[in-house]
């Protein structure tokens, strides 16, 4: 942005073991893609910008508005992924108020003790829903509607519209059931896939990193870990305690105002990928064993020589 210092003047860079480096996509670059006059940012190219530059052993792509828990940085740090998994982990929304100016055990503490929601495979629940979710996790034995039951106490209010509260808990089991029992793609771990997902570098290269659709960034992400899964890696998803934590803020997506996004993208002319086009590209790749490659070779702006800023 013009008005504003580049990345790399504008943090803070701490003394330690690891080599940064800060790739800029000039304004230039950015508008020639469509719509780039309403939309600022368009994640997935930005992402694969650094995907094809990208110079370790494995590539994760994540966000800036999240915090790491000791037991996952532990994890990571270990080097004991293995290059056959594509790497998953639930997300735990918090509130915006993470205390600042106070030590990185105090900023997870925080987290862990204020979860607004939770991102898991098999949907988004509320904290408070969280005892449900635990008490499930150690009854292995339960069957799926036992599961989608429990976790629907919450919302199943006793009051005098009962009656039509039950009908929707029975119609929203239906379809759970149906989605879950015959589903016509792999169930993945796609909920919140953007903010985590991890995989060695040379099945990014493979794949041609996420899709680079002109369009807002909303379910590129999972089409692209149905594109690994078809590729032939196996879904892992990293268990608690290792957690991500998604400090809230009004520009990311929440299952409360994922309508008032969808009207403002409307009202906005800037096109989106919509559940049923995912659904159906997930399709195609499950019933033809391979993944879609979206890309051309020249993807993640490989011919632009962009300027670079190492931290060391």
């Amino acid at each position: 942005v013009s008005d504003r210092p580049p990345l790399c003047q504008a943090l803070s860079w701490p003394e330690g073991p690891c080599k940064v480096r800060v790739i800029e996509v000039p304004s230039e670059i950015h508008k020639r893609l469509r719509h780039s006059d309403r939309l600022p940012l368009f994640q997935m190219i930005a992402k694969n910008v650094g995907i094809r530059r990208a110079e370790g052993r494995f590539v994760l792509a994540t966000n800036t508005d999240l915090l790491f828990s000791e037991r996952l940085v532990r994890f990571l740090a270990s080097r004991s992924l293995e290059p056959k998994f594509m790497y998953r982990i639930d997300r735990y929304d918090v509130p915006s108020e993470v205390p600042t100016g106070v030590s990185v055990e105090e900023m997870l503490s925080y987290c862990r003790h204020n979860i607004i929601r939770l991102n898991r495979r098999d949907g988004t629940f509320p904290g408070d829903a969280l005892r449900w979710i635990w008490f499930i996790k150690a009854r292995r034995r339960l069957t799926l509607l036992h599961r989608y039951i429990l976790l629907s106490i919450r919302w199943l209010q006793v009051e005098p519209k009962l009656v039509a509260n039950i009908a929707i808990l029975l119609m929203r089991g239906a379809r759970f059931l149906k989605r879950h029992m015959f589903p016509r793609y792999p169930r993945l771990h796609t909920n919140a896939c953007g903010d985590f997902t991890l995989m060695a570098r040379e099945y990014w290269q493979a794949l041609r990193g996420y899709p680079e659709l002109e369009m807002h960034s909303f379910n590129l992400d999972s089409v692209f870990c149905h594109m690994a899964y078809q590729h032939g890696l196996r879904e892992k998803v990293l268990r608690d305690p290792m957690r991500i934590y998604h400090i809230e803020h009004s520009s990311g997506w929440t299952p409360e105002g994922d309508s008032k996004m969808r009207e403002r993208l409307r009202i906005m002319e800037i096109p989106m990928l919509d559940f049923p086009q995912f659904e159906s590209w997930a399709t195609k790749m499950q019933k033809e064993k391979r993944p879609m490659i979206f890309n051309s070779e020249g993807w993640g702006l490989a011919s632009e020589n962009l300027p670079e800023t190492r931290i060391d």
